[in-house]
């Protein structure tokens, strides 16, 4: 509910001008909160204010006041909610007393406030597996230290039979790169000898040689094209002379 309790400086509850209850982080914010209460703007049931970076914040419900100073970087729906939550909460447990005096609550409302600090802290707190937090709770029986030991030592030996498995890979791997380099091709000569030739300079031979006859493609297709061009312009030069004598 609250993203930061730390960004909360104080709150209150209030009857008229007489606190009930109050939480304060630092000395001498009580007496400020006192004199916001006396000056309680009427005739609202909710009033916001920010100053020096401060936010005052009042929720009204006559006759009672519940008054937060509030850090500015803490949203105000999160101010107003923590308020509303201890509206809610006291209301439950004020009871019918007519008269009251200063603080005659404070115990109520510490238990409130610890009320909704741990709820706070249980949403907050990141949820673990459920096989985790059986082994946390059995953790002080025997049974429950095999427990907790036995995914440490699963996970050792996965760990280890992925290294041993990279290992065999990469010897693996090193032996085709190397079968791979010594792989050569028998060739038999004129004379009845045979010798050998490595792959790689054979397949560089024959990229060579389809380097070349791209190269004559390329050449006899230029060709043409200056030929056509050539025809072209002689059909056109041609053309012209025949329109010059007629004309």
């Amino acid at each position: 509910m609250i993203s930061n309790p730390s960004l909360i400086y104080y709150a209150c509850i209030a009857q008229n001008e007489t606190i009930l209850g109050e939480i304060a982080k630092e000395p001498g914010i009580g007496a400020l909160a006192q004199k916001c209460i006396e000056k309680t703007p009427p005739h609202h049931s909710l009033y916001t204010h920010t100053v020096r970076k401060r936010t005052y914040l009042f929720s009204i419900a006559d006759p009672f006041v519940f008054f937060g100073v509030f850090d500015q970087d803490l949203d105000q729906s999160e101010a107003l909610a923590f308020l509303n939550r201890l509206r809610c909460d006291f209301e439950r447990v004020k009871g019918d007393n007519g008269e009251v005096g200063s603080h005659c609550y404070q115990a109520e409302f510490d238990s409130i406030v610890r009320e909704i600090m741990a709820a706070n802290s249980e949403v907050d707190m990141p949820t673990s597996p459920p096989a985790s937090r059986n082994l946390s709770m059995d953790s002080s029986s025997g049974k429950g230290k095999r427990m907790v030991l036995a995914p440490l030592l699963g996970n050792h030996g996965l760990k280890k039979k992925k290294r041993l498995s990279g290992e065999v890979n990469g010897e693996m791997c090193k032996d085709v790169a190397m079968s791979a380099t010594e792989k050569k091709v028998d060739v038999m000569c004129e004379d009845g000898r045979d010798f050998a030739m490595p792959v790689a300079q054979k397949s560089g031979g024959l990229v060579s040689s389809e380097r070349q006859k791209a190269k004559q493609v390329w050449r006899k297709h230029v060709w043409v094209v200056l030929m056509l061009d050539l025809f072209v312009c002689a059909v056109l030069f041609g053309g012209v002379e025949v329109y010059r004598q007629l004309n």
